[in-house]
């Protein structure tokens, strides 16, 4: 996993998970997301 770039990036938990995510896409997209598991894809991520 890369180590968050202090200027762009910024630290989240989706469902007592850490992720790592561009302060853009966090002011597109929210902070709300849900975790899921889809048989052939694996895990997903979603907006809640």
């Amino acid at each position: 996993m890369d180590e968050p770039d202090e200027d762009e990036d910024e630290q989240i938990s989706v469902g007592n998970v850490p992720f790592t995510a561009e302060k853009d896409f966090l002011l597109k997209y929210g902070r709300a997301f849900t975790l899921s598991y889809v048989e052939g894809q694996g895990v997903v991520v979603a907006p809640a």
